[in-house]
């Protein structure tokens, strides 16, 4: 009887955090389930496609894949940063940090371009008798996911940067409490976008 209660009880304490949420923190929370879903169905895909007789796969997974994941994981740092400077009501701050994490995410992009014609290099194409497809479609399908929230950031640093020239607005700013959600939901999208290419980067890795 004691653990039927404190079920329940867990379950009404989940629940009303659910119902404190912003509308757009559950949505975001709903886009990631389903994100993580389609990457996960892509990896299963491969995996069961993948014919036996593959050797062309035993190659040296591209030096641009292994750099790119340093870069994501210090973009996770960056990204941790911003909310704790809005908090603090250090503009200047916030400014200085969703640009390190817009820089470090173009960065990341690069490398993945980079990753791509190692592949070429190696020659696994994206289609043909040695195609590598499935390779390109989850590492593209991450970069879709990442130039969303690319976006994001750009549109924040922006409000930033033009809020930072209005002693009224830079008010309003730092007491709106929508603020903080958007800065909220950016690092936990940021995060989860981190968290899917460390999945990738290690499935290619015990793959290849």
């Amino acid at each position: 009887m004691k653990k039927v209660k404190q079920n329940e009880g867990l379950g009404k304490e989940a629940f009303k955090r659910l119902e404190e949420m912003h509308p757009h923190e559950v949505l975001i929370y709903v886009s990631m389930i389903g994100s993580g879903v389609i990457f996960f169905f892509t990896i299963i895909a491969f995996t069961l496609s993948k014919p036996p007789e593959a050797e062309f796969f035993k190659f040296e997974l591209p030096k641009s894949f292994i750099i790119s994941s340093l870069v994501i994981l210090i973009s996770s740092y960056t990204v941790s940063k911003i909310l704790p400077a809005y908090r603090a009501d250090q503009l200047e701050g916030v400014k200085k940090w969703l640009g390190l994490t817009l820089l470090l995410g173009l960065v990341f992009g690069v490398l993945q371009f980079t990753g791509w014609k190692e592949l070429q290099a190696n020659n696994i194409l994206f289609q043909g008798q040695r195609s590598g497809a499935y390779l390109y479609v989850i590492s593209g399908l991450h970069i879709l996911h990442l130039l969303g929230v690319m976006v994001f950031v750009l549109y924040l640093l922006l409000e930033a940067q033009k809020t930072s020239k209005d002693v009224v607005k830079h008010l309003i700013y730092s007491t709106n409490p929508y603020q903080k959600v958007k800065f909220s939901i950016l690092e936990r999208t940021w995060h989860f976008i981190d968290a899917a290419w460390i999945c990738i980067f290690f499935y290619f890795v015990l793959t290849f």
